[in-house]
């Protein structure tokens, strides 16, 4: 990695702190003039070997069996009339037919979207309303949700039940009826060229922690660069991978996990949600070796006392992203898995396609340095101007990662993106000397106490390494005189008696006193998050709001 020159193009020449993670040594496209050629280039190379295995069902697919029928599938497609940005959404868990689902739209230059099957109604009216998909594809559970709301959405021309063996209704199609019975043709199927800066290739809904969701939209160039930088940075870890498949694909560090392995030939066992003893089984059944998990999963495995009982010493790395993960648990997970070679930590926004930053290192708490293809810098909030070593700010982010846009959203496409291209990504953190960063929290997370900002990563992290204390997350308590309390959110480990004084006590001892609870502690049974495990810290607040009312 090295710093911004006078040549970086970065739209101010004296900014010393402007830091790139360096070229490819590769060409991105690797002679494709569309992502759908891509994959089908990559499918016919990587051949008869196994690709995915569905860990409920323990069926097989190749990637000739995924080639095949998604070409099968484009070739339905293009007689149904779905061509050139065309919207074809998928909302279920993780399964085998997504990706095939997704690959054919992308073949004919169409635009998948990728929708969370746990959406409420009220979610989803918006995100149909917004997005107008010409075709859906439901698993049962959430085909309970869209079938009520499908007559108000005429747009929608064909809805197909993922799984199902009988249809609800004469509107619903069922999966294994879309399939064009000529086998031959997938072998000289060739995709258009697009124009790979312009042309959408995928689109993910923004996680909505703090509004309606967003229609990210990312390019056909912003997918192959993610593959391209995932294809050589697997080079550094010459191991089998077997790959657990738990993350959610509707999520952009699921997809692009699943598109690891079935584009750059990780083999992938695929879970449809978390479960414990599944998650476990599945680990020592298949004897995974990598498996990329939300940071609730690491306290999981650092502090469940059901891990013990399984063998996982086949796991030897560990990925961690999409919400912040503290020393102390990757510390506790290395100390119980003697056999994982390293956690690699990473960070990045459905905004930038992924991870914009990655740790292999052993800098525990850092999410390690500037990956390819990305610039970085830490600005002041207020300000804007460029900060140094170990100052707090606002991380942004430029290069061909970072999104077209968000659909139909001008204003707020402008509002996170600025006029020389940066993604403001409303976290704070700072690097050091040795140019590693770090995380601290959303901007709209930190805590305002007396004039001190509080990041409730900070002292979860601390709350965290109570081994009485299985899950936690800190709000701001609205307070007349001190702006925000801290307080908590507890949910103690079943058997063991734990009081608010006893957890407070605890935080005063390791904490300075403007991070310590003064607002108090609660105990609840769970603490909400969206998918990717991010804490929805504003349901929290909103639930504690009403009840100071009451």
């Amino acid at each position: 990695m090295h710093r911004a020159g006078s040549n970086d193009g970065m739209g101010n020449n004296d900014e010393k702190y402007v830091f790139y993670g360096g070229d490819l040594e590769e060409p991105i496209e690797s002679g494709c003039r569309s992502l759908g050629e891509l994959f089908i280039k990559r499918l016919k190379e990587n051949g008869d070997g196994v690709a995915f295995t569905d860990g409920v069902t323990d069926e097989r697919f190749t990637y000739s069996d995924i080639l095949e029928r998604s070409v099968r599938l484009a070739n339905r497609f293009h007689r149904l009339g779905i061509k050139r940005d065309t919207v074809v959404a998928v909302m279920c868990e993780n399964r085998i037919e997504l990706p095939i689902i997704t690959f054919a739209t992308t073949y004919l230059r169409a635009v998948p979207l990728l929708l969370n099957p746990a959406y409420t109604a009220t979610e989803l009216s918006h995100v149909l309303k917004l997005t107008q998909p010409r075709a859906i594809f439901a698993s049962p559970l959430a085909m309970g949700t869209l079938q009520p709301l499908l007559k108000t959405f005429p747009s929608i021309k064909l809805t197909v039940l993922l799984g199902g063996t009988t249809r609800p209704n004469s509107h619903v199609t069922l999966f294994r009826e879309l399939f064009d019975r000529n086998r031959a043709q997938f072998i000289t199927f060739t995709p258009q060229p697009v124009r790979l800066r312009e042309q959408v290739g995928l689109m993910v809904l923004s996680s909505g922690t703090t509004g309606l969701p967003k229609a990210v939209q990312l390019t056909h160039h912003n997918v192959m660069c993610v593959l391209a930088y995932m294809r050589e940075g697997a080079r550094n870890f010459p191991i089998e991978q077997i790959a657990l498949g738990l993350l959610p694909f509707f999520h952009v560090y699921g997809y692009m996990m699943l598109l690891q392995a079935l584009i750059n030939q990780r083999q992938i066992v695929s879970l449809p949600k978390f479960e414990p003893t599944l998650f476990l089984s599945t680990i020592q059944k298949y004897r995974v070796t990598s498996a990329s998990l939300a940071p609730p999963l690491m306290v999981f495995l650092a502090k469940h006392p059901l891990v013990d009982q399984y063998d996982l010493s086949s796991l030897l790395l560990l990925g961690c992203g999409a919400a912040p993960l503290s020393k102390e648990v990757e510390l506790a997970v290395l100390k119980r898995l003697p056999s994982v070679l390293m956690i690699l930590v990473g960070y990045g926004l459905s905004e930038s396609s992924l991870g914009v930053m990655t740790r292999v290192s052993d800098v525990h708490g850092s999410v390690g340095k500037v990956n390819k293809l990305s610039w970085v810098k830490v600005v002041d909030v207020k300000t804007g101007r460029t900060l140094g070593p170990n100052q707090i700010g606002e991380i942004c982010v430029k290069g061909p990662l970072v999104m077209k846009g968000y659909l139909k959203n001008d204003a707020e496409t402008r509002a996170i993106i600025d006029r020389d291209g940066w993604l403001h990504s409303g976290d704070t953190g700072y690097f050091d000397e040795e140019e590693n960063f770090y995380i601290v929290d959303r901007i709209k997370d930190l805590i305002k106490y007396k004039g001190f900002q509080v990041a409730p990563a900070e002292v979860e992290a601390v709350l965290l390494t109570n081994p009485k204390i299985k899950d936690c997350a800190v709000v701001g308590l609205p307070d007349a005189s001190a702006g925000q309390l801290p307080m908590a959110f507890v949910v103690p480990q079943p058997g063991t008696s734990l009081t608010e004084s006893d957890v407070q006590q605890y935080v005063a001892e390791r904490l300075s006193k403007q991070k310590q609870l003064h607002g108090g502690v609660r105990f609840v049974h769970e603490i909400p998050k969206t998918a990717s495990g991010k804490i929805l810290r504003r349901e929290l607040t909103t639930n504690l709001l009403a009840k100071s009312k009451l």
